[in-house]
């Protein structure tokens, strides 16, 4: 097949989350396929990705196109949020028209037989292009369930509740439009798809789950274990992230050092936002904001703590520090998207005190943290390879190329 991928940015480096699933999936579609790559680009640093990008050689071509910078009345109507749908539009006139002429000339020039789209912002520029090339949506995770367990779960204001709730209305509109424009869409983890079929029943939705790369993820056993050191990475300006590192340092680790006076935290992640750069002034808090490789950190520490308190789909973290052979103490929001066989390995918590328990205890078994170590990288090799997920994409941009 002849493949075109659609992305807003450039998805480089592959240390980053969504970056990660999209350089995953099509380095292994590549090797059967010819897959091209369509980024909508707006900022330099983007921009700035394409020569390493290009080395990479995934791609047979890249081809950018720049996002118009966006109109202010548009902007002022998003912000009123009546019209959701009509409003973003509005921000970047003319430019879903433009883009669909682009694929018409890529779809002709190149031979092009389906696309995929990734990114809510991307899905609705495309919409017009969709029905030139029949494309696949990638939503990964439901963007309405976010919010909606940000309402339910989050300690918000007044002020940040109004606007959650904004964003939650202005996000069921996407999701549903952009489920009425693609012939089929996937998701990571069953409860982003049954959100998106309570939005319409009649969609074509399938679960495929995130995998971990068991090569790039593996123990390294020249790199000593720092005891009693507890890491929390991710992209340190997702709002989840952040609330689970403050969480951490300050709420859970205060308890644990009551059992472990010599515990530490770790806070790792690109963009870390001031409230987390302010938690390397506590006493054994270290914040090393994005690093170039995490294995090391995370096999030098004696576990992941991941207090989630909101979200969805399924987290990278807990996958690749099992692959790295690390145990992992979360919450119902961290195992809820995971295999029977993943969830039965994770040590689970809800309140403060559980959590420091639950760290203290593993803390005391080292014999206990080797073996669910052990257990957690030979279920990843089952159960979350990015080979299975590539082959299930496959047979669904088989399906679109056929019709």
């Amino acid at each position: 097949m002849r493949l075109l991928v659609t992305y807003r940015g450039l998805p480089w480096p592959i240390s980053e989350g969504y970056h990660l699933r999209i350089l995953h999936l099509f380095r292994r579609l590549a090797k059967r396929h010819e897959v091209h790559l369509l980024a909508l680009v707006h900022e330099d640093e983007q921009r700035a990705q394409l020569p390493a990008l290009e080395q990479d050689g995934l791609f047979a071509s890249i081809r950018l196109r720049e996002v118009p910078g966006r109109n202010p009345l548009g902007r002022l109507r998003t912000n009123l949020g009546l019209s959701p749908v009509a409003d973003f539009h509005a921000e970047y006139p003319g430019f879903a028209r433009a883009l669909a002429q682009e694929v018409t000339a890529l779809k002709e020039e190149l031979s092009l037989e389906a696309g995929y789209i990734f990114d809510p912002w991307a899905d609705l520029w495309y919409q017009k292009a969709a029905k030139v090339l029949p494309t696949l949506l990638d939503v990964c995770d439901c963007r309405t369930l976010f919010y909606e367990r940000r309402l339910e779960r989050g300690d918000l204001g007044f002020t940040e509740r109004m606007r959650t709730r904004q964003l939650r209305r202005r996000f069921l509109a996407y999701e549903q439009t952009c489920l009425d424009t693609y012939p089929m869409s996937t998701v990571v983890s069953p409860h982003d798809r049954d959100r998106l079929v309570q939005m319409r029943p009649q969609a074509e939705v399938h679960i495929i789950p995130n995998g971990v790369d068991l090569e790039m993820f593996q123990p390294l056993p020249d790199i000593p274990e720092q005891p009693g050191n507890l890491i929390m990475f991710g992209n340190m300006d997702f709002l989840p992230n952040v609330d689970a590192s403050i969480r951490l340092a300050r709420e859970i680790l205060p308890l644990v050092n009551k059992r472990h006076p010599q515990a530490t935290a770790t806070i790792i992640g690109t963009n870390p936002l001031p409230e987390v750069q302010e938690l390397a002034e506590l006493p054994g808090v270290e914040v090393t904001g994005r690093v170039k490789d995490l294995k090391p950190w995370i096999q030098r520490s004696s576990m992941l703590v991941a207090p989630m308190r909101f979200g969805a789909g399924i987290k990278n973290k807990v996958l690749e520090s099992m692959a790295v052979e690390k145990p992992v103490v979360t919450n119902a929001t961290g195992v809820e998207a995971m295999h029977p066989e993943v969830a039965a390995l994770l040590t689970l918590a809800e309140s403060n005190e559980e959590f420091a328990t639950a760290v203290s205890d593993l803390l005391d078994q080292p014999e206990q943290r080797a073996t669910l170590g052990k257990q957690g990288r030979e279920t990843m090799a089952r159960l979350h390879s990015w080979e299975a997920a590539a082959e299930a994409y496959e047979a669904l941009l088989e399906r679109l190329a056929s019709q």
